[in-house]
């Protein structure tokens, strides 16, 4: 025979039935924000979104201009050139309605269609031969060389100029560089010739850099991007001329960190 619970014990039952209830909404809500989480609203990475990404919403607000080119805005459209580089002409040969011949019969239309192209790029090889005579006195004398060719074998100043730009204008690594130049100029190139022309590059720049240091130092404000200056062998985001001991400008504290 089962005995009734007393008023007490139903009272404690429903107390710890509550608990527990709260102690599961609170865990399944846990779970489900956890399911939620991608990429966009969380610090996961985004190879962990899988298959099913969230799609990508833009930040930009609406702005009551239509897209495209504005109205009074200069397009920059391909335009036909007046003195193009070649001009090849398709004549018609035999009239298309009777089939008499055209030769010599009087132009009444010309229609100009114009292509850009990038015309075949190869590395063009120049020999200097430094030639060296004797004279009737049995001296030798030997050519002087253009300015700049010491080698036996070189690149020159332009091939040089296209392998810093890639490298360091267009951020490309010191292979990838190397990998374009082989495919576009057919031109082999290892990755220690990339950093050896970028070194010699800038070991020409110094009477340069000396003038944009020196111009810096003596500007009234300084300005540098996110990664910061060391100045004084501290990091700041921006600088002024001040006297020795005294911090420096509002923008920073004295150890270089933003306020």
């Amino acid at each position: 025979m089962v005995t009734r619970p007393t008023y007490e014990e139903l009272v404690e039952l429903v107390a710890s039935q509550v608990t527990q209830i709260e102690r599961l909404t609170a865990r399944v809500a846990e779970l489900e924000a956890r399911l939620a989480q991608n990429s966009k609203n969380s610090s996961k990475p985004p190879s962990s979104d899988g298959l099913a990404k969230p799609a990508p919403k833009s930040l930009r607000r609406k702005s009551g201009r239509r897209p495209g080119g504005q109205a009074g805005h200069e397009g920059r459209a391909l335009r036909q050139v007046a003195d193009p580089d070649e001009i090849v002409r398709h004549e018609p040969r035999v009239c298309q309605c009777c089939g008499r011949s055209l030769t010599g019969r009087p132009v009444t239309f010309v229609e100009r269609r114009q292509q850009f192209d990038i015309p075949p790029i190869g590395v063009r090889v120049a020999e200097h031969q430094l030639v060296e005579r004797q004279c009737r006195c049995g001296a030798l004398t030997r050519g002087d060389g253009p300015a700049g060719v010491e080698a036996p074998v070189q690149y020159g100043p332009r091939m040089t100029a296209i392998i810093v730009y890639l490298y360091m204008g267009q951020f490309l690594s010191k292979k990838r560089t190397a990998q374009a130049l082989a495919e576009l100029f057919g031109t082999p190139v290892s990755s220690g010739t990339v950093a050896a022309m970028a070194e010699r590059t800038a070991a020409g720049l110094d009477g340069f850099l000396t003038v944009v240091r020196d111009r810096i130092a003596a500007a009234e404000l300084a300005h540098f991007d996110e990664s910061g200056l060391r100045v004084d062998g501290r990091l700041r985001w921006c600088t002024r001329p001040r006297p020795a001991g005294t911090r420096c400008c509002a923008c920073t504290t004295n150890e270089g960190s933003r306020r």
